[in-house]
């Protein structure tokens, strides 16, 4: 699972951390990152529904009247033009500058979710670029797998 990527925060992330298979929780540190924001994508779970519902007999969406099927289709053929040619583009055309802090393409291993968070917010403290979310999801991590069974509703017998 990962806690974020490069491209959180549309993009400006400077960290990717996620849980390791072969153990641990890695961190990459990046070594580059764009001079200038990029043009923001469209969230898609922002854009109206019109009403629409997927059958699954029929295999595709099912709106109330033409109208709303119109709508639909402009508003997801406008998303998808923003996403694919306008803010892609954006994301080509900007270029990448070395950071130059201390930890620049580092990789981390930490044995705990603690760490991993205490990594992190030490990697922010020294200038980079980490999510907030990353660091609680992290620190939310270690309650729920460590918390005592008998917590959970469990008896321990």
């Amino acid at each position: 699972m990962s806690y974020c990527r490069w491209s959180s925060m549309n993009w400006r992330c400077d960290v990717y951390v996620y849980a390791d298979v072969g153990g641990g929780w890695t961190t990459h540190v990046a070594g580059r990152r764009r001079a200038l924001p990029p043009i923001p994508d469209m969230p898609l779970m922002c854009l109206p529904s019109f009403g629409g519902q997927y059958n699954r007999d029929e295999r595709r969406m099912v709106y109330p009247t033409r109208l709303h099927a119109l709508g639909a289709r402009i508003v997801f053929g406008f998303s998808t033009f923003w996403h694919n040619r306008i803010h892609m583009a954006s994301l080509r055309l900007i270029p990448l500058r070395p950071i130059g802090l201390a930890f620049d393409g580092d990789s981390f291993n930490d044995a705990s979710p603690t760490d991993c968070a205490d990594r992190l917010e030490q990697l922010r403290a020294a200038g980079y670029v980490v999510p907030q979310y990353a660091i609680d999801a992290l620190r939310d991590e270690l309650v729920e797998d460590y918390e005592p069974a008998n917590a959970r509703g469990k008896r321990h017998e």
